[in-house]
């Protein structure tokens, strides 16, 4: 019965670990910034995102190319990021040319956090994001 309680024990603890050891990487792990995401229904979600910066400009990753947000920036590309508490408003612009400088400076920014998040996530080799150049314009 010992023998068991410990299989479950592993089956469901591993995965309950791997979730937690992920959060708390993403979320403990350097700036984090709430984006306001347009969604296909016409609602807005918040998500939690990590953001880069070089030369006046940012950086988030969070979608693919065909994810709806990032498809209507083409039509719509105000973006509202609350970043240090604080509501800041972007122009977006798509920048898939962007994904090695994203990740680079993603790697100086987050250190540790960045390479718990790319080991489980395959690393930016295998990232198929795409990301989001933001301008200010506040």
């Amino acid at each position: 019965m010992k023998v068991l309680y410990w299989v479950i024990g592993i089956v469901l603890g591993v995965p309950a670990l791997l979730v937690i050891v992920m959060y708390g990487a993403s979320e403990l792990g350097g700036e984090v910034v709430t984006l306001d995401r347009a969604e296909e229904n016409g609602d807005v979600s918040q998500v939690r995102v990590w953001i880069v910066d070089k030369n006046g400009l940012s950086w988030i990753e969070h979608g693919e190319a065909e994810s709806h947000w990032i498809v209507q920036l083409l039509d719509s590309p105000n973006i509202v990021l609350t970043r240090e508490g604080r509501t800041i408003n972007y122009i977006g612009t798509s920048d898939p040319d962007s994904h090695d400088l994203y990740h680079q400076l993603r790697r100086q920014k987050y250190s540790w956090a960045d390479q718990v998040v790319g080991l489980f996530g395959g690393g930016s080799a295998k990232c198929s994001g795409v990301p989001v150049r933001l301008q200010s314009i506040d």
